[in-house]
């Protein structure tokens, strides 16, 4: 199962299950899927460059992701301490992609290091 961005994209539909208020946030699973859609846009495009050339839509699906996590960082960042979240729900959506932990793990952290890149371009 690979997380998909366009499902990301869109505000999940309100669930009629009751469930207690404390249980987190709801931007906590869209950060997870974002992050580990980022991280397999990573595995994507260094496939595609070892086997001949990075292909435009998979430069584009991973810009696209980024800023998805820019403005959403930009956003969520104030009042969550969202590298956190980033690292324990990314991982875990990517290990439920069959990702090897130590791979996820770093899939995470370099996502986040390109993330933190772009915010402080986008600042300056």
């Amino acid at each position: 199962m690979h997380p998909t961005p366009a499902a990301a994209t869109h505000a999940p539909a309100r669930s009629t299950n009751k469930t207690p208020a404390d249980t987190g946030s709801s931007l906590e699973p869209l950060i997870g899927r974002l992050i580990a859609a980022a991280g397999l846009a990573i595995i994507e495009a260094l496939d595609e460059y070892k086997n001949g050339g990075l292909s435009l839509r998979t430069k584009t699906r991973g810009g696209d992701l980024l800023a998805q996590l820019c403005g959403l960082y930009q956003f969520a960042v104030a009042d969550f301490d969202f590298d956190s979240i980033a690292r324990v729900h990314g991982t875990a959506m990517l290990r439920s992609a069959d990702v090897n932990p130590a791979i996820a793990d770093r899939l995470v952290s370099e996502v986040l290091a390109l993330l933190h890149k772009v915010v402080q371009t986008t600042l300056n």
